[in-house]
């Protein structure tokens, strides 16, 4: 390795911005040169720069007079013009740090396997009370450099694709990005970044240390319902599949399983993000809407190997107590989109309840909705029953969702038949919709008929 550009953006961060000029300043390899953009900061950030700047030479204070708004000469992709091919471009967040040996470890193992891209792990680190959360890294170094191995090992070195941080970027590789595959987002622009220079890359090492440390804030942008959040998940979806068709032809079953894993943790936080944010309950409702009937979570919730405990803690259940703690969803406009995403993250639900009669529990049986989400029949027949002794009420939907209960509950025959008698009774358009004569004659031909005949007295129709 030639040499180590530096690269960090800052904006307002004179609390921590002398602990990451400090992790540099105290590498064991001193080869680098630093340039260190003050984002148009409104507190100390730009002068703490200046003063360590005049201390050392290899620090380049450059400043922007706006926030993102580069200067001219300001983006990484201009400095990079100024290098050769065989250098290597590093990046460091204003209030992270790099461990004393990071540069000096990277740059042998890149030295040692001729690498154009090498990462580390990392250390997690509360910035409240500076306690360790956890550690992030290998068990053993990993060099991917056929199609073979980036399919084999993705779940492995996936990980490490979704930050910016943590890795030398060769500027040959770098020269390389290709803007027009990178859509413009906010929350995973990270992840983008990193994937299209993995993409552009021939070698790629994983070094198994944790090499940085990665401070994390409560109200850090994660948190935060960003424009782009709702389309970000579907997005580093997209992206990373075309990566593995890109790079090894195809996507396996492993790696199809792993990446809807990914796309289920993903959407989980932002549906976590969405319901704490400050929103109206319809902008709410409609936003999980966009979020959850969207075509890749249907086929998440249809098609993956992820264990129903885990969909329900992290997703479903907050969503549900979140939908049934609001009134407003219990107007016909909201009751059609509440139906929808119940639908889409229940996918059991379709043969057992039609649109209509979910949407009918939800505007008149709200308390209904738990017992139909679990599977509850025996539940949904004592609550149904509960329900008819004081309305008059027929509606097919509903009686169909009734006998269905009954049959999914393997009550005895004698009370499906008594059940199916009261709707021919009482309920003439189900019956004629729901071919209930039919039904009757069906159940009453796997039996002798004497055994029915209690119940047959006051029914001539079928009797007869």
């Amino acid at each position: 390795m030639k040499k180590c550009i530096f690269y960090t953006y800052a904006y307002n961060a004179e609390k921590t911005m002398a602990r990451a000029i400090e992790s540099v300043l105290a590498q064991t390899e001193q080869n680098w040169i630093w340039y260190l953009l003050d984002n148009a900061s409104t507190d100390g950030t730009g002068q703490i720069i200046k003063q360590y700047a005049s201390k050392d030479s290899r620090i380049i204070a450059l400043r922007n007079k706006q926030n993102h708004v580069h200067e001219k000469g300001n983006s990484w992709t201009e400095i990079i013009a100024n290098y050769d091919d065989c250098d290597y471009l590093c990046f460091l967040d204003a209030d992270d740090e790099y461990k004393p040996h990071f540069l000096m470890s990277m740059g042998q193992f890149i030295s040692n396997n001729d690498l154009d891209i090498v990462a580390c792990g990392n250390d997690f680190i509360n910035e409240t009370n500076k306690n360790l959360i956890e550690i992030r890294k290998l068990d053993h170094n990993l060099v991917l450099d056929t199609p073979e191995m980036f399919d084999t090992h993705f779940s492995a070195y996936h990980q490490f694709m979704r930050t910016v941080w943590c890795k030398l970027y060769k500027v040959s590789v770098l020269r390389r990005f290709d803007f027009s595959r990178i859509p413009s987002i906010h929350y995973g622009y990270d992840t983008l970044f990193a994937i299209e220079n993995f993409h552009n890359a021939n070698r790629v090492g994983i070094l198994a240390d944790s090499l940085h440390k990665y401070y994390m804030y409560p109200k850090s942008s994660s948190y935060q319902l960003d424009a782009t959040r709702i389309t970000c998940d579907r997005i580093l979806d997209d992206t990373a599949r075309a990566f593995l068709i890109d790079k090894c032809g195809s996507i396996s079953p492993l790696n199809n399983r792993y990446l809807q894993l990914v796309y289920f943790n993903g959407i989980s936080d932002t549906a976590a993000v969405l319901l704490n944010a400050t929103l109206s309950q319809h902008a709410k409702l409609q936003s999980l809407y966009d979020l959850l009937t969207h075509k890749t979570t249907k086929e998440m919730f249809q098609q993956s190997d992820i264990p129903d405990e885990q969909l329900d803690v992290k997703l479903r259940t907050p969503v549900i107590n979140w939908l049934l703690a609001q009134k407003k969803y219990r107007t016909f406009n909201s009751a059609e989109m509440t139906v929808e995403i119940l639908i889409a993250i229940y996918p059991h639900l379709s043969p057992f309840i039609k649109k209509e009669a979910l949407k009918f529990l939800l505007l008149k049986i709200p308390d209904m909705i738990p017992y139909v989400l679990r599977k509850d029949y025996n539940r949904i027949i004592e609550r149904f029953q509960t329900w008819y002794k004081n309305r008059d009420v027929d509606e097919p939907s509903l009686t169909e969702m009734e006998i269905f209960a009954y049959r999914s509950a393997n009550k005895p025959d004698d009370q499906l038949l008594l059940h199916l008698l009261d709707i021919k009774k009482d309920r003439p358009l189900s019956s004629e919709k729901l071919k209930i004569d039919m039904q009757i004659a069906n159940l009453l031909t796997k039996y002798k008929l004497d055994k029915f005949a209690h119940l047959l007295m006051d029914d001539k129709d079928i009797s007869d």
